[in-house]
């Protein structure tokens, strides 16, 4: 909700020459990398509550005529825990100014905002225009708004990779004013109603009328109001503080970034909410693992073995950075070879004859050398060499049976608690616990079978202690 009414987005080809009076339409679709990070505060008694976010996404935009309009159809994916993928359709005057979302008129909380509004002149250094932005929304107390007032200006044309590129500042002064529920039915929610300025940058490439770039970065603060134990609610400062980067990416980059992570076998890894999505494949003597962040990091592994040992494993991570980071290990003898491309080869001894290569939180890959050792509970030494930041963790690991099942015990590094995963017969990891970050649990989301499984599997547990 809160990302929705921040995001502003809009990559797109306009007219050509130096005019850029309207929108036209692009020839191909058109690839779109946003990063917005964000805070909403409240500070109550001298605390400050609030939830860092940083929202990741990557859009595909498709542009057609309609009439004397243009309808662009956005088909978005979020690279957090949720995935969450979605289409809207805009109707966008030529001079981009949003007059539906989804044929309706637009509510508070959608994008409104979703391209710089054109001046209908020349884009000439030292241009200035000017544009308001008001959208309204019932809510839970009934005064939702989203109002902008902006005055753009020309700073300057210059040359750059070849094309002739106009800079077009913005100042603005915005009012957001928004309630949600906590509990309908108890009456409870949270509002906010805050003011303040926002700055933009837009680069334009005139020859080829399309947009390369768009930053904002907004302050706001006023007043809101929270909830209280008793069921009445404190009025309280508050604020939003937000900024967003929103640039083209090129087909390919937009492919790797919103590849499939590979398996059906989903677990969630929770801490204060969901922080690590975990998917898994597992065939005979190989792995294939996925594992997404919310911060848009996303990584993805396949892993083969041979007898619960390590053969090779390779490795993609992607993030908000433009360059993906490729590893690839084999097994030779006693050492691991490393190749990063750009980089020389490399080797490291595996110090221990109990081991495993996962990166933190990748629990998964470490199953089949974890299995393969006696279920004696006795601790012995053990391993795990980590490919991202390139070291081993050195410690202890345990191995139990309990039932038909499995659980694992390690102790690694400096870590100041012990790790437990719970393993079925087959090798399946139903539950992780402090498998980073520290005091997160791992687990097959609700609903599913493999968590009715481990429910079952926990209860009987339970029952025999």
């Amino acid at each position: 909700m809160r990302g929705a009414i921040i995001t502003c987005v809009g990559l797109v080809t306009l007219a050509g020459g130096l005019s850029g009076q309207e929108y036209h339409v692009p020839r191909d679709t058109v690839f779109v990398q946003l990063v917005n990070p964000y805070r909403m505060y409240f500070v109550r008694k001298g605390d400050t509550l609030s939830n860092p976010v940083t929202g990741v996404a990557v859009e595909m935009q498709h542009w057609v005529k309609d009439g004397a309009r243009l309808r662009v159809t956005v088909r978005a994916l979020d690279l957090d825990v949720t995935r969450r993928a979605r289409v809207d359709t805009f109707t966008v005057t030529r001079l981009g100014v949003v007059e539906l979302i989804n044929g309706h008129t637009p509510g508070l909380n959608e994008r409104v905002d979703l391209l710089l509004h054109l001046p209908g002149g020349a884009l000439t250094p030292g241009a200035t225009w000017v544009d308001t932005l008001r959208s309204s929304h019932g809510g839970p107390k009934g005064d939702g708004l989203y109002f902008v007032a902006r005055t753009y200006r020309v700073g300057r044309l210059f040359d750059s990779a070849g094309t002739r590129v106009a800079e077009v500042l913005a100042n603005a002064v915005v009012h957001y004013r928004d309630s949600w529920w906590v509990d309908s039915s108890a009456g409870t929610l949270y509002s906010i109603d805050v003011t303040g300025p926002d700055s933009e940058r837009f680069l334009f490439a005139v020859p080829q009328g399309r947009l390369l770039r768009r930053t904002w970065s907004m302050k706001l603060t006023g007043r809101g109001t929270l909830p209280t134990a008793g069921g009445g609610s404190d009025t309280v400062a508050a604020g939003l503080i937000s900024g967003e980067t929103q640039e083209a990416i090129s087909p390919s980059r937009a492919r790797l970034l919103v590849r499939a992570l590979p398996g059906a076998d989903t677990s969630v890894t929770v801490a204060t909410g969901p922080v690590l999505l975990h998917t898994v494949l597992r065939q005979p003597d190989e792995i294939q693992a996925g594992m997404a962040r919310n911060d848009g990091m996303i990584g993805t592994v396949h892993a083969r073995f041979a007898r619960g040992s390590l053969s090779s494993y390779e490795a993609i991570w992607t993030d908000t950075s433009s360059v993906a980071r490729r590893t690839t290990l084999t097994r030779s003898g006693d050492s691991l070879r490393i190749h990063e491309p750009g980089r020389a080869d490399t080797a490291t001894a595996i110090p221990a004859r109990w081991w495993g290569v996962a990166d933190y939180a990748m629990n998964e890959l470490l199953v089949p050398p974890l299995l393969d050792h006696d279920a004696d509970g006795v601790a012995s030494p053990f391993a795990v060499y980590r490919p991202y930041p390139g070291h081993w963790d050195v410690g202890t690991a345990s191995l139990r049976r309990v039932g038909k099942h499995l659980v694992a015990t390690y102790r690694l590094g400096s870590d100041t608690a012990s790790t437990f995963l719970l393993i079925t017969g087959d090798g399946d990891l139903l539950l992780g616990e402090n498998s980073g970050p520290d005091g997160a649990r791992r687990m097959p989301p609700e609903g599913s079978a493999r968590r009715a499984q481990l429910d079952a599997i926990l209860q009987a547990m339970q029952s025999n202690k």
